[in-house]
C-alpha cells in the first residue's frame, strides 16, 4: 500500500516539474525540453552500449564453439588411440 501511494505521489511531482509552466500557469517550471534531450542522449548512448555488448557476447560465443570443436576433435582422437591400443593387445 505504501509502494502505490509513493508511486503515485512520484507521478503527481513528476508531471508537475515535466509541464508544470503549461498546466499551472505562472509556475516558473518546464523541464519538457530537458527530459526529451536527456532521453535523446540516453536513448543512443544505450543503442551504442547494447551494441558493443552484443559483438562482445558474440564473438565469446564463437570462440567457445570452437573450444568445443577442439575438444571434441581431442577425445575423438583418443578413443581411436585407445581402440588401437586395446585391438593390438
Amino acid at each position: 500500500m505504501l509502494a502505490i501511494g509513493g508511486g503515485i505521489i512520484a507521478v503527481l511531482v513528476g508531471i508537475v516539474l515535466l509541464f508544470g509552466g503549461k498546466i499551472f500557469q505562472g509556475l516558473p517550471l518546464y523541464m519538457w525540453d530537458d527530459f526529451l534531450v536527456c532521453l535523446k542522449g540516453a536513448l543512443s548512448s544505450g543503442l551504442v552500449c547494447g551494441g558493443v555488448l552484443a559483438v562482445v557476447i558474440g564473438v565469446s560465443t564463437v570462440k567457445e564453439n570452437i573450444r568445443e570443436k577442439r575438444e571434441k576433435k581431442e577425445e575423438e582422437a583418443k578413443k581411436a588411440t585407445e581402440e588401437k591400443k586395446e585391438e593390438s593387445k
